[in-house]
Formats: structure tokens, C-alpha cells, sequence
């Protein structure tokens, strides 16, 4: 019996152990985390930043803040295409947003859209064409780092 006995502890040992893995890997899984993004999509006279984060536990609701600045540069063409004499106009949006989202399974799906990028309006039959978006923004929210999103 005295033979059995070392066995018996180290076996109680090794379970031990392996319980302290399993327990420290569950742990680290349950880190606040992005999934998807944070990505920025631009999608006519609007800037949209999505993301998708996981992690969050067993709560209801997450709160995100999106701040920065977003310059678009926009021109006016004719209907064949041609642009309209003139300088193209820039517009910098001061950006300041904040939300709410629902949390799923521990995860939370969210965007915020910048609208409008340009106030530029055009005479007759012309159209507004954005010609370029550069953008200086800050993602925080539900305990994750911050995201630093520039072009």
C-alpha cells in the first residue's frame, strides 16, 4: 500500500494542475476582444466605422464612443461626367458620437455613421461627386483599448 500511495498524490497533483490550466484558459477567453474591425467603409455622402467585439460577459448593454475629425474634398459634375469649373470644396466634420448597443452571448455589433461628409450642393442637373475622405478618429468603449482609425 505504501507504493500506491505517491502515486495517489502525484495523480491528485497532476488533476490539480490540469484544473488550474483549464480554469486560466477559460479565463483568458473570456478577455474583452475585437472580432471583426474596427473598419471604415465610406458609401455615398456618409463614412461608416463597424465593428463586431466579443468577451463582454453577461451584460445587457455596451457603450462605444467614436471622436476625431473626418475632411471630405467634393466637386460638382455635369451629368456626362465633366467636372464644373471651380475649386473643389473641403469639408471637415467634427465628430462626437456616442451609443449604446445590445450585448448577445457575451458579444456586441456596432457602427457609427458620420453624415453628411460634404455640404456642397450643386445647381440644375449637376451632381455632387466626393473626390476624396481622409479621417482622424478614436474608437473606446466596453473596456476595450482604444482604436486609433486614420487614412
Amino acid at each position: 500500500m505504501s507504493n500506491k500511495r505517491p502515486l495517489r498524490v502525484l495523480l491528485a497533483a497532476l488533476v490539480a494542475i490540469m484544473a488550474a490550466i483549464g480554469f486560466a484558459g477559460s479565463a483568458s477567453a473570456a478577455s474583452v476582444h475585437y472580432v471583426q474591425g474596427p473598419s471604415v467603409s465610406t458609401s455615398g455622402n456618409s463614412l461608416v466605422v463597424s465593428w463586431k467585439a466579443a468577451g463582454l460577459g453577461n451584460t445587457a448593454t455596451a457603450d462605444f464612443s467614436l471622436t476625431g475629425t473626418v475632411t471630405a474634398v467634393a466637386q460638382c459634375y455635369t451629368k456626362s461626367g465633366n467636372p464644373v469649373n471651380g475649386v473643389p470644396k473641403s469639408d471637415t466634420t467634427e465628430v462626437n458620437a456616442t451609443g449604446t448597443f445590445p450585448v448577445r452571448n457575451g458579444q456586441v455589433t456596432g457602427s457609427f455613421t458620420v453624415s453628411p461628409l460634404t455640404t456642397l450642393t450643386c445647381t440644375g442637373s449637376q451632381q455632387v461627386r466626393i473626390l476624396s475622405v481622409t479621417y482622424d478618429l478614436y474608437l473606446n468603449g466596453a473596456g476595450l483599448p482604444e482604436v486609433h482609425l486614420t487614412s
